[in-house]
Formats: C-alpha cells, sequence, structure tokens
C-alpha cells in the first residue's frame, strides 16, 4: 500500500490535522472542500477515501465530523507526541447529572496530560470545582480507574447520574467534596445503587 499523497490528499491531511489540533474537532466535508478547492462533497469523499485506504484516516461515513487520524498520520505530521483523546460527553462540576456517552469527538494533546491509550475527556457543566481550577466548559481528561485515595479528584458515577469531585472515604462512607463553599458534599453510605468510581483526573484543557 503506497503512503505517497497528492497534492490534494496532503492538503486534505494537513488541514484536519490542523483543526483537530486547534479546535479539538474534525472539519465538515465543506469545510475541507472549501480549503482544498472541492466544490463537491462527493470528490471530497474521494479524496477522504483515499487517506483512509493509505492508513492515514478513519471514517464514520454517518458522522458529519467522523473524522478520525491514525497514529500513521500523526507520524506523518511530526506529531508522535501527540495523542487523540475522545470526549465522550459532559459532566457536572455541580448536582449530579445524567451521564451520557454522546461523542463530541476528539481532541489532540500532548501524550503528557493523556499517558495511556485509554485516557478519555469529559467537558465541564457546573462551577462546583472552581477553587480547584476547574471551571463550566473546561475539558477534564480521566484515566479509567476503579479505586482511589483520598484526596484525588474522580470521575464517579451514582446511578444513572456523572460528576466530578473530590474522592474522601471517611469511615464506611464515601464523601464526594466539591471545592465550592457554596455547594454541600455527596455523601455516598455503603451499598449505594449504582455508585462507581469511573477515572481519577489527570488533566485539564481550556480555552480563552
Amino acid at each position: 500500500m503506497s503512503e505517497k499523497l497528492t497534492e490534494k490528499q496532503q492538503r486534505a491531511l494537513s488541514f484536519i490535522q490542523g483543526e483537530i489540533s486547534e479546535r479539538g474537532r474534525p472539519p465538515t466535508l465543506r469545510e475541507i472542500g472549501g480549503h482544498i478547492g472541492v466544490s463537491s462533497t462527493n470528490g471530497v469523499r474521494y479524496v477522504l477515501d483515499a487517506l483512509v485506504r493509505k492508513g492515514f484516516l478513519e471514517r464514520s461515513p454517518m458522522l458529519s465530523r467522523g473524522i478520525e487520524l491514525t497514529d500513521r498520520s500523526a507520524v506523518s505530521s511530526g506529531r508522535s507526541g501527540v495523542r487523540e483523546v475522545p470526549i465522550l460527553g459532559r459532566i457536572a462540576a455541580g448536582i449530579p447529572i445524567t451521564a451520557t456517552e454522546n461523542h463530541e469527538g476528539r481532541v489532540s494533546v500532548d501524550r503528557s496530560i493523556a499517558p495511556t491509550d485509554d485516557t478519555f475527556a469529559l467537558r465541564v457543566r457546573g462551577e462546583s470545582m472552581i477553587e480547584a481550577g476547574i471551571r463550566e466548559g473546561d475539558v477534564i481528561f480521566a484515566r479509567p480507574q476503579r479505586t482511589a485515595d483520598s484526596g484525588d479528584i474522580v470521575v464517579a458515577m451514582i446511578g444513572d447520574e456523572a460528576t466530578v469531585k473530590f474522592y474522601k472515604p471517611v469511615g464506611a462512607r464515601i464523601l464526594l467534596e466539591p471545592a465550592n463553599s457554596r455547594f454541600k458534599p455527596i455523601v455516598v453510605d455503603p451499598g449505594t445503587p449504582g455508585f462507581q468510581i469511573l477515572g481519577k483526573v489527570v488533566g485539564l484543557m481550556r480555552k480563552f
């Protein structure tokens, strides 16, 4: 399988890499077409299909932004120190919200922020963690794990609801503590249905 790219294929790939890196999401077919000078969406699909065949992209044809970079495309752009992390949805830093795994695309971050391949990202809603530097709209990165040490910031599930809080075991109970004096801790008693730790927060990204 040849890795050599035509001029249009290289321009499309570079544009996609740049959009994912700068905006945290891939461009649409029309955006790609406007950048490479192809007016037909079928023409853009032809270029993307070639990039898929050559191993630089993966696509989900049913999604308008269903484009993902492969490890080969990261190496080709000199971005081998970058990891593509899926943004799985939104999580409450406040009153827990119903957990969803609506895929919001991917974000490119340095591997020091996303240390493992299974690192996942969530967008924060609410202000209960502002004194810990976590604000509304931030993207947090978490490493999947089922246990935590006291004082860790964790992503936790309670039934069908998810939240991000400090983890603090007290006797037989667990307190999920906010970092905002206006909010009260969430008290988790032994045997609380559906309680589990999904991961430990290991990084954060914010756009100004």
